[in-house]
């Protein structure tokens, strides 16, 4: 097992576990503008310079630009779709919508000067035009079983992408690899409690922090 995937597997669930602990404490939006920061992106990027290289790491970092576009249209998508449907409907189509844009786009090698227009348009319109929400105030603790499982699915659902990918080619990978896996499992889980207001709720905190990942990555691209 690589450092990568090791790296993945640690900070994956310690992410979502205290995510799961501030939104309680403070709210789904403050929750969201935490998953938008590059707290995973960033210790991703650096163990890629670490194991690779300064240039197959500014690589790296203009990958994570190609998956903030499908993470802005996967959390629209499915913000959108969940307030409309259940959970499950939601994340389905969200998914559909993430692969589907990540496939088209590691299909090319857009360069920056490219990327970054599309990703902030992408980015602008999806602000623009958020859907809107009431968010219910938390009224029920959640069980003792929630958070482990939380945990269990994030992990499980990082080893499925990965062995998935690994079977399927090179596109296929870089696709799955755009796939939110904890804005996923957050958003599922808060909606099935907690109604479709809190998971609309997460996602836009999330967005509205994303610009900060933009810059970063944007940098160490030109940078590295």
């Amino acid at each position: 097992m690589n450092s990568l995937l090791l790296l993945k597997l640690f900070l994956a669930p310690l992410f979502v576990a205290l995510v799961s602990f501030i939104q309680k404490r403070w709210g789904d939006g403050i929750g969201g503008r935490l998953i938008g920061l590059p707290l995973t992106t960033g210790p991703f990027v650096y163990i890629i310079y670490i194991q690779e290289g300064a240039s197959f790491a500014g690589k790296a970092a203009h990958g994570v630009l190609v998956g903030q576009v499908s993470l802005v249209i996967f959390a629209w998508v499915y913000s959108f779709c969940a307030l409309r449907m259940n959970w499950a409907q939601a994340l389905s189509i969200g998914t559909l919508a993430c692969i589907s844009s990540g496939a088209l786009l590691t299909s090319f090698n857009i360069p920056l000067q490219i990327l970054l227009p599309i990703l902030i348009a992408t980015w602008l319109l999806a602000t623009k035009f958020w859907p809107k929400f009431a968010n219910p105030p938390r009224t029920n603790s959640a069980p003792r079983w929630e958070l482990p499982t939380r945990l269990v699915v994030t992990v499980l659902l990082i080893l499925f992408l990965t062995g998935f990918a690994s079977l399927l080619g090179p596109r296929v990978a870089g696709a799955l690899s755009t796939y939110p896996v904890i804005t996923s499992v957050l958003g599922a889980f808060n909606q099935r409690r907690f109604g479709p207001g809190a998971t609309v709720a997460t996602l836009q905190g999330m967005i509205q922090t994303l610009p900060l990942t933009f810059i970063i990555m944007s940098a160490l691209t030109i940078v590295l």
